[in-house]
């Protein structure tokens, strides 16, 4: 009389278990690692306000050992005050403007290129009347 084999989960066959319960199915003595792969942690992401805030922070504390404190408590590094101060001096730390002051600014530019236009005119004229009057002084002395 041949038996018939049972086929369980994962491929096992009934009678291929162990009795030490050390099988795929036996979830209870074994912890199965979860195959989820976690996720990456997203990057902070820190607004211009508060980068400018650190920074006045850090630049009026006066005691020793105040910019490390203030790092630690905000969880930085160095390297972001280094960058932010950076980002100061190029200017991407100001305050966006909004339309109506952008537009103010282009009439102003405008206004200060035509300016510059005139002053450039107005210096080519006064060095051409100098050379004239140079020329009309040395044909008297001649």
């Amino acid at each position: 009389m041949v038996k018939k084999r049972k086929i369980i989960e994962f491929g096992e066959l009934e009678e291929d278990r162990r009795s030490t319960g050390d099988s795929p199915n036996s979830a209870s003595l074994k912890v199965i690692p979860d195959p989820e792969v976690s996720t990456k942690k997203r990057r902070r992401q820190f607004t211009k306000e508060y980068k400018l805030a650190i920074l006045k922070e850090i630049d009026s504390s006066i005691k020793r050992g105040a910019t490390g404190a203030i790092l630690r408590r905000e969880g930085l590094y160095y390297s972001n005050i280094v960058k932010w101060r950076e980002q100061l001096e190029l200017g991407k730390l100001r305050k966006t403007l909004s339309t109506k002051d952008q537009k103010k600014i282009i009439e102003l530019s405008k206004q200060n290129r035509k300016l510059q236009r005139e002053i450039n005119r107005s210096r080519l004229i006064i060095e051409a009347q100098k050379k004239i009057l140079e020329i009309l002084e040395m044909e008297e002395l001649l």
